[in-house]
This record gives structure tokens, sequence and C-alpha cells, in this order.
């Protein structure tokens, strides 16, 4: 991930609402989807965040975003 790449990555997570950020969080520490995150999935879905299943991060500097956000947390 470039430097030139972070302000576009940092838009799009502070763009997200606190439920979707708390799903990708919980996405990433392998956590189980419930019934209740259905909406929150189609969501992001719909964003070209996570692929059609829903299980996963459709771009991998995406993810390794997050992940890194998580790690400064």
């Amino acid at each position: 991930m470039t430097q030139s790449s972070l302000p576009h990555f940092r838009e799009l997570w502070t763009s997200l609402q606190d439920n979707d950020r708390d799903f990708l969080r919980r996405l990433i520490a392998g956590e189980t989807s419930t019934q209740k995150d259905k909406g929150v999935m189609k969501k992001l879905m719909r964003k070209e965040i996570l692929t059609p299943e829903g299980n996963a991060f459709q771009v991998p500097l995406v993810q390794r975003f997050v992940e890194q956000l998580l790690e400064e947390e």
C-alpha cells in the first residue's frame, strides 16, 4: 500500500457507519457472521467491499488497510 493510496482508504473507512466497521473488525478477527449481520453484509457487498458471498474482502488492499488500522487501535 502506497502513501498516496492512504487518503482513499481512510475516506472509505470514515464513510462507513459504526456497525459496518464493527462487522469488518469481527470479520478480520475470524468471527462468524450472524443473522443480524445480513443487512450490513448486503450493504458492504453493494459497496464492493465484500465478495458476493459476504465472507471476505473483495479487494486485498482494503483488507490490509483495515488490518493495519486495527493493529494501531
